[in-house]
C-alpha cells in the first residue's frame, strides 16, 4: 500500500503496476513526533501528515512538492531508515507548457518504477483506473466544505449537525474526472492526456491560476460554506477574505488535533442555528407535568454560571450568578436552586428551560440548548432592538456578532487561538499587579502614559506586564496599556463581521469601565451596556424558552 495526500499524485499510475494506494487523511491525538523532527511554526496539516506517516506501515509514500512544508516533511521522511518516499515536481501551471513538462516528469517516474519493480508497466490497468464513474447530478440543497483539507472528525460533526447533506469540496476530496483517452497507446501520448488532466482540475491555491475555483461557489444550492483553514497555512485565509461576503460563511481554522473541540463544535452550531439548519433536540423529559408558566435560562460559562427566570410575561423574576467551578453540572444545579428560591417556585412550575454557554449540554434536565451566539443576540435585541453589534469578552473566548434588521444574528467572530484578550486573562493580570477585578476597573481610567502591550499570547502579555513593573511604570498606565491592546483585537474581530452599531457589550467585563472606554475609543462611538450584562446570554436562553 502506498499512501499520497496530493490531488494531483498520479496514484493511477500505481494501478499499473498492481499497486494500491491510499489517500492519506491525519487526524492526531497530538503532533509531538513531527514537533521533534521540524521546525515549530510548520504548517499543522504538514506536521499532521508527518505524524501520520511516522505511526502507519506504508510500504512507501508518494509526495508532490505542492508546498515548501511539504518538501521539508518529504526531506524528513526519506532520512528515515523505515520508510520508502517518492517525491514528483509538480509545476504550477496547466498551460500548454506546463502540461508538456508534468508528462515528461510523469514518463520518467514510470521509467523509474519499472527498473526499481522489474515489472512492465500496464496500459489497459492504468486506463482502467482513470475510467470515472459519472457523476451524479442532484439539485438537493447543501451545506459546502471549502478551503483546505478537512479533518475527518470535523467532517463527521458537519454532518451531524446539519440538516442539510454536507458535500467536502476540499482539495483531495473532489472526484478525479478524465476525459476520453487517445486512440494512440504510446506512452508520450498517453502521459500528455494524463497530465493534462491531473493539471485542468478545479485548482488548489498552490497553483498560478485559480481562477477556475470560483465555480465551486456557482451552484445555487449552496445554503452555506463552511471555509476551513489550517494554522500557519495562509494560502486558504486570503481566498475566505476575498468571497466572504457571496454567500453565509464560517470560517474554521484547525491544526487537525482534537484540542479545540469544544469551540469548533459551538461555531458550528451557532452557524446552522443562524442559517436555521441546526438539528432539532428531542425535548427532555424532565418537566414533564409541569403545570406552571415560568421560564428559565441558565447560560454555564467558563467562569460563572448565570441563571434568570422569566414569568409569562417575560418580566424578570429572579436572577443568580455562581462560580462555575470545576463541575458545570454542580454550578447550574446551584444556579437553578438559587433562582427558584428566589422566586419562591418549584421545578413542577417551570415550562420550560434552556441551557447556554460551554457546559450547556451537561445539564440533563434541560429542555434544550442554544449556542450562546444566539442567546447573547436573544437577549440583546430584546434590551436594545436598536442594536446591531454585541461584543461579549467572555472568560474563555471574545466574540463579536453583527445583527440584522429582526434582531438575528447575520454574522459572528471569535478569538479563541489564544487566552489574550478574554476574561481569563484580565484575571490572570489582575493577579500579577496584585489588584481586584474591580480595583483594575478604576485603574484603567487613571492613566497618563501610553503603554503597549504588543503580544498576541496571553504568556508573552503576562511577562511584558512584569517587565514593565521592573520599569517602575505606574499601575493604571500597564492597565490601560492591557485595555487597549484588548480594545485593538475586539476591534480586529468587530472588522472581520462587518459590524457598524450600535453596540452592546454584554457579559461581566462590560462591569470594566476602563475597557469600555479603550473600546469606545477604538470603535469612534458609545457603547450601550445593560443593567446586567452578564445576564444577557441567559436571559436569551429564557426568552428562547418562551418561544
Amino acid at each position: 500500500m502506498i499512501g499520497y495526500m496530493c490531488k494531483y499524485a498520479p496514484i493511477e499510475l500505481m494501478a499499473g503496476f498492481g499497486i494500491d494506494t491510499e489517500l492519506m487523511v491525519p487526524n492526531e491525538e497530538s503532533l509531538d513526533v513531527a514537533d521533534s523532527n521540524i521546525y515549530p511554526s510548520m504548517c499543522t496539516y504538514a506536521k499532521a501528515t508527518m505524524q501520520h506517516a511516522f505511526k502507519t506501515s506504508y510500504e512507501a509514500i508518494l509526495f508532490t512538492d505542492c508546498c515548501d512544508a511539504m518538501k521539508r516533511v518529504s526531506d524528513v521522511l526519506a532520512r528515515q531508515p523505515h520508510q520508502s518516499v517518492h517525491s514528483i515536481s509538480l509545476p504550477r501551471l496547466a498551460d500548454h507548457q506546463g502540461i508538456a513538462m508534468y508528462a515528461r516528469i510523469l514518463e520518467r517516474f514510470v521509467n523509474q518504477l519499472e527498473g526499481a519493480l522489474g515489472k512492465t508497466f500496464d496500459v489497459d490497468e492504468f486506463l482502467n483506473a482513470c475510467l470515472s464513474p459519472p457523476i451524479e447530478e442532484s439539485n438537493e440543497d447543501y451545506v459546502a466544505i471549502l478551503g483546505a483539507r478537512v479533518p475527518p472528525s470535523l467532517l463527521l460533526e458537519c454532518k451531524r449537525l446539519s440538516r442539510l447533506p454536507i458535500r467536502d469540496l476540499t482539495c483531495a476530496s473532489q472526484k478525479r474526472c478524465f476525459g476520453n483517452p487517445p486512440v494512440e497507446r504510446d506512452r508520450p501520448t498517453l502521459m500528455t492526456w494524463y497530465a493534462s488532466n491531473l493539471l485542468q482540475q478545479t485548482p488548489c491555491l498552490r497553483m498560478a491560476n485559480t481562477a477556475a475555483r470560483d465555480m465551486l461557489l456557482a451552484d445555487s444550492a449552496i445554503k452555506g460554506v463552511i471555509y476551513h483553514t489550517i494554522k500557519f497555512c495562509d494560502f486558504y485565509s486570503f481566498e475566505y477574505a476575498a468571497i466572504k461576503r457571496t454567500v453565509p460563511m464560517l470560517k474554521l481554522e484547525t491544526d487537525f488535533t482534537p484540542a479545540s473541540a469544544g469551540q469548533l463544535k459551538t461555531r458550528l452550531e451557532a452557524f446552522f442555528e443562524t442559517l436555521g439548519l441546526q438539528e432539532p433536540m428531542p425535548k427532555q423529559q424532565s418537566n414533564k407535568g409541569a403545570t406552571g408558566k415560568h421560564y428559565i435560562g441558565i447560560d454555564i460559562g467558563s467562569t460563572s454560571t448565570d441563571a434568570v427566570v422569566l414569568d409569562r410575561e417575560g418580566q424578570l423574576v429572579a436572577k443568580a450568578v455562581v462560580p462555575t467551578g470545576a463541575k458545570s453540572v454542580d454550578a447550574a444545579n446551584s444556579a437553578l436552586e438559587q433562582v427558584l428560591a428566589q422566586a419562591g417556585l418549584r421545578r413542577s412550575d417551570i415550562e420550560n428551560m434552556i441551557t447556554t454557554g460551554y457546559g450547556r449540554k451537561a445539564v440533563d434536565f434541560r429542555s434544550n440548548d442554544i449556542t450562546e451566539i444566539s442567546c447573547h443576540a436573544k437577549g440583546v435585541n430584546h434590551l436594545f432592538p436598536q442594536a446591531r453589534g454585541i461584543i461579549d469578552i467572555g472568560g474563555q473566548d471574545s466574540k463579536v456578532i453583527r445583527l440584522n434588521e429582526d434582531g438575528a444574528v447575520a454574522d459572528f467572530a471569535m478569538n479563541d487561538k489564544c487566552a489574550a484578550g478574554t476574561g481569563r486573562f484580565l484575571e490572570l493580570i489582575a493577579s500579577t499587579l496584585s489588584l481586584s477585578l474591580e480595583q483594575m476597573s478604576a485603574y484603567g481610567l487613571r492613566w497618563h502614559e501610553e503603554v503597549t502591550i504588543s503580544s498576541m499570547c496571553a504568556v508573552f502579555a503576562e511577562s511584558e506586564v512584569i517587565s514593565l513593573i521592573a520599569q517602575n511604570k505606574e499601575t493604571c498606565d500597564i492597565v490601560h496599556g492591557i485595555n487597549v491592546s484588548i480594545a485593538g483585537r475586539i476591534a480586529g474581530l468587530v472588522a472581520r463581521v462587518h459590524a457598524t452599531g450600535p453596540f452592546v457589550m454584554s457579559g461581566g467585563v462590560a462591569e470594566n469601565r476602563g475597557m469600555l472606554l479603550a473600546l469606545e475609543q477604538k470603535l469612534c462611538q458609545p457603547i450601550l451596556v445593560p443593567e446586567y450584562p452578564q445576564l444577557c446570554g441567559a436571559l436569551g436562553a429564557a426568552l428562547f424558552a418562551m418561544d
